[in-house]
């Protein structure tokens, strides 16, 4: 079965790897090079799922969905001194929606400039970037609308031109384990962009999406397509996010200029993506560095971690942040035992407690053995929807040798 699954997944590569090819050259081309290593790495199959900072690129409805505050910051070395660089800031506002603010850049450097003499008048560069002023929000609990501002910048030796566009998106969530996300690309192309005697006019693009939820998010398979209404070719993208572990993703993808492999790391709050790409140029590496904090988030942090309900320290205590775009109805805070089994189970309905004191006691008031637990806790709000915070590690060991104060006795 392996061996077929295997077979089938290069019969449908391959072809996709032959004929696919780019816009190198294009107006705009610029701003489809994909932004964020994870999405890089679906083939930048994202407009449907845009559940990170990279939403302002293919997604800005995505923003409405997300939320902590998020800062996420990629460089990219290409070829031949070119650079491709991207960084965003998002911001919910409770009862308002997300703000968001990106900024993309192309650039290559180090060019020869010369007169039509030869002469050498020293070095210039090239580069094309985006300013892109984003907001997001939730028109209803399944449905969300995005809009980005843009200002398109062009450098050309001496020569520089500005222009202003507009881009929006929706994404429709019916369920919790699939979403459809459709974004226009310059719904208001960029204006007066003009080097020297052309000006450059930039195109309309319709991009579809449909994303699943599969296992608890633990497995997130999406596809994109993409039509500019201008000539150039109709796109199909791929990728799929793979989660075995809560902190460790693994990701594919297939776009028409490459296929791509790519891993995330999370290490709260600090998340690093990365992707690698092999496509007509070779390969190239994305690495994404984004942290999260604040916002609306559910957040669980233990103190003491390790503690002895025999010992001097005979509690540990658990400080709970919970900010919701709507008001919590319920909540429930598990601790479970290495086999995934709860002991401990405190709950109640409105906002939560800042924080909840465990004396190492099951439910029915007994003492639990020595070993490792976690917490997690999960809070619905009034819109019934379900969020889940981090797993929060404390372990049990009823005999500390550090503890100060602590009586040794030898038989």
């Amino acid at each position: 079965m392996k061996k077929i699954t295997a077979l089938l997944a290069v019969l449908i590569i391959i072809p996709f790897t032959l004929f696919a090819k780019g816009d190198y050259g294009s107006p705009g081309e610029f701003l489809n090079w994909g932004a964020g290593a994870r999405s890089l790495a679906m083939g930048k199959a994202f407009t449907a799922l845009a559940d990170d900072p990279s939403a302002i690129y293919y997604n800005p409805a995505g923003l409405a969905l997300q939320n902590p505050i998020q800062i996420a910051l990629q460089h990219v070395f290409l070829f031949e001194d070119t650079m491709y660089d991207f960084g965003a800031v998002t911001y919910p506002i409770s009862g308002i929606g997300t703000f968001a603010f990106g900024y993309v850049r192309l650039s290559s450097m180090n060019f020869d400039a010369r007169d039509g003499q030869w002469t050498e008048l020293g070095k210039f560069d090239l580069a094309d970037q985006a300013f892109i002023l984003s907001y997001g929000r939730e028109i209803t609990s399944w449905l969300a609308f995005g809009l980005n501002l843009k200002i398109i910048n062009q450098i050309n030796f001496a020569s520089s031109t500005t222009g202003f566009g507009i881009d929006t998106g929706v994404i429709w969530t019916p369920s919790n384990y699939f979403s459809l996300g459709l974004s226009v690309i310059n719904a208001l192309p960029p204006t007066s962009l003009k080097l020297q005697d052309t000006a450059e006019t930039y195109p309309v693009i319709l991009k579809g999406g449909v994303a699943l939820k599969l296992f608890g998010d633990r497995v997130m398979p999406a596809i994109d397509v993409e039509q500019e209404f201008g000539g150039r070719d109709f796109k199909f993208r791929m990728g799929i996010d793979i989660y075995p572990f809560q902190q460790l993703a693994l990701r594919a993808g297939l776009d028409e200029t490459e296929v791509a492999f790519g891993a995330g790391f999370f290490w709260r709050p600090v998340r690093i993506d990365y992707a690698i790409g092999f496509g007509d140029l070779g390969f190239s590496n994305r690495v994404t560095l984004t942290f999260a904090f604040g916002g609306f988030d559910i957040n669980l942090s233990a103190d003491p971690k390790i503690f002895s309900p025999v010992g001097t320290k005979r509690t540990t205590t658990v400080s709970i942040y919970a900010e919701t775009k709507y008001p919590i109805e319920e909540w429930e805070l598990n601790i479970l035992n290495e086999d995934g089994d709860v002991v401990r189970s405190y709950s109640g309905n409105e906002k939560p407690p800042k924080f909840v004191t465990w004396d190492g006691k099951d439910d029915r008031g007994l003492p639990v053995s020595d070993g490792e637990y976690k917490c997690v806790m999960k809070v619905k709000d009034k819109t019934g929807r379900i969020l889940e915070s981090n797993t929060e590690s404390v372990k049990i060991s009823s005999s500390i040798p550090s503890q100060p104060g602590a009586i040794q006795l030898e038989e």
